[in-house]
C-alpha cells in the first residue's frame, strides 16, 4: 500500500475586535489564532486553535504541541490515533477539524453527511454583552433588542443593577447569564430568584470548577450549565445531579471527534446542550455548527465581534447565522 504523505503547516495571527472584550478574568482588544494546514493530494485541511490562559495554554505552548506531532501527521495519522498522542486542548482542536476538512476534500463527502449531523443551514446565537457599567450595558442592549437571546457576562458585583440594566435596553430577550465562575453558592442563591424577572433563562458556570458539589445545596429555579466544569465524556458523570446543561466548546473537547461523542453521551444522559466558543473566527466557529444546529442554546457570536473575518466567514444578524459557506470549511 502506499504511504500517505502530507505536509503539515502552521500559520499564527492576530484579529483586532471592534471593541474591548471583557469577562471576570480579564479584558482584551485583540485575539490570537493558530491554524493549522495539512495537505494531501493537492487538498488542505484547515483547523483552528485559540490557546486559553484559564487552562494553561499559551500560544508558544500550542505551537511546542503542534510540533510534538508533527512528524505522526505527516506519516498519515487518524483523528482516532491523534487523540493517543494529544490531550484534549486547543492544539489537538486544530489538527482534529483540519482532519475532518482534509477528509471531506479528499473523499468529497461534506462533514454534513459524514457526522450524520446535516449541513448547518440554520443557526440560531446569542450575542455577548460584556461587563460593563449597568449604564453601558444598557446601552449595548438596546443595539441587540432585536435578538432573541443575549448572553451577559457578570462578576459577582453589581449583579441585578447589571442585568436590570440589559433587561431595560431589550426587554424581549431571554438573557443567559455567563459569570464565568465568580460566584460561590452563597452569590448564586442570593441573586437567582431575582433574576428570573428580567428575563433571565440560564446560569453558566456560576461557581469555579471543582467546587460543583456545593450545588447540591442551590435553592433556585434557574437551571445552570457547566462550562469550565465539562471538557470530554469522562467529565460527565460528575456533573449528573449538579447541572441541567452543558456548554460544549471544541477548543476544550480537542476536536470535533470528541465534541461528537460529548454531544450523544450528554444527550444519553439526558443534559441539555449549549454550543459555545472561545474568541475566535469563522475558521474556528464552522466544525462547532454542526453540532450547533442541534443545541438548545448557542454561543458563536465570535466573529461578530471581529473587526475583521477570513474570506467567506459567517454573518449574524439579529442572531441568526448566514449558512456555512462550503468554500470556508467542511466541504
Amino acid at each position: 500500500m502506499k504511504p500517505i504523505i502530507r505536509a503539515f503547516n502552521v500559520t499564527q495571527e492576530t484579529w483586532q475586535l471592534k471593541k474591548p472584550f471583557i469577562i471576570a478574568r480579564g479584558s482584551r482588544t485583540a485575539t490570537k489564532t493558530i491554524t493549522v494546514h495539512i495537505t494531501e493530494n493537492g487538498f488542505t485541511g484547515r483547523g483552528e486553535a485559540v490557546a486559553s490562559p484559564r487552562y494553561g495554554e499559551t500560544d508558544e505552548l500550542v505551537l511546542k504541541e503542534l510540533q510534538h506531532v508533527s512528524h505522526a501527521i505527516e506519516q498519515g495519522i487518524c483523528r482516532e490515533e491523534l487523540h493517543s498522542l494529544l490531550p484534549a486542548s486547543s492544539a489537538r482542536n486544530a489538527i482534529d477539524n483540519a482532519l475532518w476538512d482534509l477528509e471531506a476534500k479528499l473523499s468529497k463527502i461534506d462533514i454534513g453527511i459524514s457526522s450524520k449531523l446535516g449541513w448547518p443551514t440554520s443557526v440560531s446565537t446569542v450575542q455577548t454583552v460584556s461587563i460593563l457599567t449597568p449604564h453601558e450595558m444598557h446601552k449595548e442592549a438596546k443595539l441587540l433588542e432585536k435578538f432573541p437571546v443575549i448572553k451577559v457576562k457578570l462578576n459577582a458585583q453589581h449583579i441585578i443593577e447589571r442585568v436590570q440594566a440589559v433587561h431595560q435596553g431589550a426587554p424581549e430577550a431571554k438573557i443567559i447569564i455567563d459569570a464565568n465562575e465568580s460566584w460561590d453558592i452563597n452569590i448564586l442563591n442570593s441573586v437567582s430568584d431575582q433574576l428570573e424577572k428580567y428575563g433571565v433563562v440560564m446560569i453558566e458556570q456560576p461557581l469555579k470548577a471543582g467546587d460543583d458539589a456545593h450545588l447540591i445545596d442551590y435553592t433556585g429555579l434557574l437551571p445552570i450549565f457547566a462550562d469550565e466544569s465539562c471538557h470530554t465524556v469522562k467529565d460527565l458523570p460528575t456533573l449528573k445531579g449538579l447541572y441541567k446543561g452543558i456548554n460544549i466548546k471544541l477548543d476544550k473537547t480537542g476536536g470535533l471527534t470528541e465534541g461528537l461523542k460529548l454531544f450523544k453521551a450528554a444527550q444519553d444522559m439526558k443534559f441539555d446542550i449549549m454550543v459555545g466558543c472561545m474568541l475566535g473566527t469563522s475558521l474556528g466557529m464552522a466544525p462547532a455548527l454542526f453540532i450547533a444546529q442541534h443545541a438548545k442554546y448557542v454561543d458563536v457570536d465570535a466573529p461578530a465581534l471581529l473587526a475583521a473575518d477570513h474570506n467567506f466567514g459567517l454573518t449574524i444578524q439579529n442572531g441568526l447565522v448566514s449558512e456555512l459557506d462550503q468554500r470556508l470549511w467542511g466541504a
